[in-house]
């Protein structure tokens, strides 16, 4: 009797720091409770399934509860399913794809649920990644019709998983850099959308060089496009965490465009370009022709975010050899202080 009592004491005490706002305390606290098993699951249900509770606190109740590996938290997973916040969401997700393995009624239908949501387009992109996720291990005869579906859905990231699964490229970047990355660019684009912001940056910068390799090797027109996609991408992923270390093939990438680049190269040479990018961006504006608006634009946006950034006055030596060359450049010149 007396360790029963113990137990219960535990219980609400770890419940009760689970809800109480401190991290440390709350992880410590969800790890306990998974050890301590069923006992904790009535509770646990309580945290999880109150919207009054802290986004934070059912969170880690519902992970405890997917440790636990209880059934009877699948209708409260359910229900958050149709609630706005996607970290809960998420997290109820792993409940159900606990159960989904089971092999009994409860299990059917948490299988249907998840595969329902994965196949929702007004769900937010990351519920269905997470119940995409939730769906791995499954057998192929029952993924292959949801993927096939999903091949096709508008949201992007989504796509990329669909095209991953179907190409069986599911190593992460880094492992498929090591071992080889796939021949198919539309593959590679996939994997690069989904790992790229996670991919060690060198794993990036790696990737970057064998893409541009592969860029270089091929003669049909169409594949150097979607070569130059993926380098795009790749570029993109390295800027948005502000790294440089590719900045030398960003550059060449621009000296050597004769067409309009994919805006991955824009976008990055936005955000890391130095003023080595200013001469080739300048003449890309000088040479597009006048109807290609557009283009023009996104040239003339990227070059003014590298003379703002770089904090350049017109008195800059590169600002005045772009005007001596080419004098109709004087409104990219513009841009900068006098």
């Amino acid at each position: 009797m007396s360790i029963r009592q113990s137990s219960s004491a535990d219980v609400i005490r770890l419940i009760a720091e689970l809800t109480a706002g401190d991290s440390q305390r709350r992880e410590m606290a969800l790890a306990r409770l998974a050890v301590i098993g069923t006992r904790a699951t009535t509770p646990l249900l309580a945290v999880a399934g109150s919207a009054q509770q802290p986004a934070e606190a059912r969170v880690a109740a519902f992970e405890a509860l997917e440790a636990i590996g209880d059934s009877r938290a699948l209708p409260a997973a359910m229900a958050a399913l149709g609630e706005p916040g996607e970290a809960v969401a998420v997290a109820a997700i792993g409940v159900i794809g606990h159960v989904a393995r089971e092999k009994d009624a409860r299990g059917t239908r948490a299988f249907e649920r998840l595969a329902a949501t994965a196949l929702s387009a007004g769900s937010p992109t990351a519920v269905r990644l997470a119940a995409l996720a939730a769906l791995d291990g499954q057998p192929e005869k029952l993924l292959k019709p949801i993927y096939e579906v999903l091949a096709k859905d508008p949201a992007s990231k989504v796509v990329a998983r669909a095209t991953r699964h179907q190409a069986g490229a599911v190593e992460p970047l880094e492992a498929l850099v090591a071992l080889g990355l796939p021949a198919d660019p539309a593959v590679v684009a996939a994997v690069a959308r989904e790992d790229g912001e996670r991919a060690p940056l060198a794993t990036l910068k790696r990737a970057v060089e064998i893409v541009r390799s592969r860029q270089e090797q091929v003669v049909d027109a169409e594949a150097r496009e979607q070569w130059a996609v993926v380098r795009g991408v790749l570029h993109q992923h390295l800027a948005a965490r502000g790294s440089r270390l590719a900045l030398y093939d960003l550059r060449e990438a621009l000296e050597s465009a004769t067409t309009h680049l994919p805006v991955g190269f824009l976008s990055a040479a936005a955000v890391v370009g130095d003023t080595s990018c200013l001469m080739p961006l300048a003449r890309a504006w000088v040479d597009s022709a006048a109807i290609d608006r557009s283009w023009r634009d996104h040239l003339a946006e990227t070059f003014g975010a590298i003379v703002t950034r770089e904090k350049l006055t017109r008195r800059h030596a590169v600002l005045k050899q772009i005007l001596e060359r080419w004098p109709s450049a004087g409104v990219l010149v513009a841009m900068a202080k006098r």
